[in-house]
């Protein structure tokens, strides 16, 4: 049996073995999934969560543990056991982190999203509890080691699987709403993303302003939620851009959509691993993305995609090339269909890790 931390189910589906049986924990409250959260992150963007989690420590006093150990009374689903191994995909930023170190099993393993890597609250448990570090890419691997060389030798690359066959299923599938209808000189653009500062959708904004300004027929749509919708919207707002550039929301199956877009783009300061984006090569969509090292490893420019640097007008030239020269586009695509697909390698860290290789 292979307990595993609270997780994307989905993920750790596809990454295990068919056959494992699989136990998840899960938090049975939101305040107390919010303050395990709270209090295992090192570092916090927003202001108001750096205040509140020092107004926990101070409001604790001597029981500086209080808040801790609240969240760790309302943690559900940990059975007896025994356990194979304890795999915490959901990373070094959640009490869920300790608990898995702390669970009987041969085998225990954590996972390392991004670059941005701060373990202050959990790194002790890392050296002590985990045997293994995996992280989604060469980039996150890169900034892991660098910032913690003692850690090093634990540390793995294990991309996050992503099924092929299944993305396209999907896109095959009805939906509601269906894709948006563009007239056939509009250039379709989509980006699906957490509408939060890491993913800069600002830079996507003024990008959209920019293409405006230069006579380009388009339709933005972006696909997803967050804490920066309502100062997106104000922008949008303030540059005239509402029938341009439209946040659509969350939707369950942002696959159809996807398919039906000329150009993906993302405009993201940083990424662990960019999996819109290798969904979007698999769906055979041209993608355009900032310079950063992640979509490096993914997009070999000019011929897989394009990156360029983080500003609008860099974006505005390539996109607009690409509306119009269609065969631009096509020749993207046919470079993407002959792309190999398949995930069994990436597998193999795991797979070794649990005695299966």
């Amino acid at each position: 049996m292979v307990f595993v931390t609270r997780a994307n189910v989905k993920v750790i589906g596809d990454l295990l073995p068919k056959g494992a049986t699989v136990a998840y924990v899960r938090a049975d409250s939101m305040l107390s999934r919010f303050l395990g959260t709270l209090l295992m992150k090192g570092e916090h963007p927003e202001w108001w969560m750096r205040l509140m989690r020092k107004t926990l420590h101070l409001l604790s006093g001597k029981r500086n543990r209080l808040a801790f150990e609240y969240a760790g009374r309302h943690l559900t689903g940990i059975p007896a056991g025994p356990f194979d191994a304890v795999l915490d995909f959901e990373g070094y930023d959640n009490i869920n982190t300790i608990i898995g170190g702390h669970i009987s099993a041969p085998v225990h393993a954590t996972w390392v999203h991004n670059e941005d890597v701060d373990l202050k609250d959990t790194y002790r448990c890392l050296a002590r509890c985990y045997d293994r570090i995996f992280c989604v890419s060469n980039t996150v691997l890169d900034a892991f080691t660098r910032r913690y060389p003692h850690l090093a030798e634990r540390a793995r690359v294990l991309r996050n699987p992503v099924d092929a066959n299944k993305v396209r299923r999907k896109a095959m599938l009805a939906v509601t709403p269906p894709p948006t209808r563009t007239s056939a000189a509009a250039l379709r653009i989509v980006t699906v993303c957490r509408l939060v500062r890491e993913k800069n959708l600002a830079l996507s904004v003024r990008i959209a302003a920019a293409l405006r300004e230069r006579g380009l027929s388009f339709l933005w749509e972006v696909y997803g939620e967050g804490v920066s919708r309502d100062e997106l919207q104000i922008l949008i707002d303030g540059l005239g851009l509402n029938e341009r550039f439209i946040l659509r929301g969350e939707v369950r199956n942002p696959y159809p959509y996807m398919k039906q877009a000329d150009v993906y783009v993302q405009t993201s300061r940083c990424e662990g691993f960019g999996l819109t984006v290798q969904e979007a090569k698999i769906l055979g969509v041209p993608a355009v993305v900032t310079d950063i090292p992640a979509f490096r490893e993914q997009i070999v420019d000019g011929q897989t995609g394009f990156i360029r640097a983080a500003d609008a007008e860099s974006f505005a030239d390539v996109i607009i090339r690409l509306a119009d020269h269609p065969e631009e586009r096509q020749r993207i695509t046919e470079n993407l269909a002959a792309l190999d697909w398949t995930d069994a390698q990436n597998e193999s860290p795991l797979f070794e890790l649990l005695g299966l290789r």
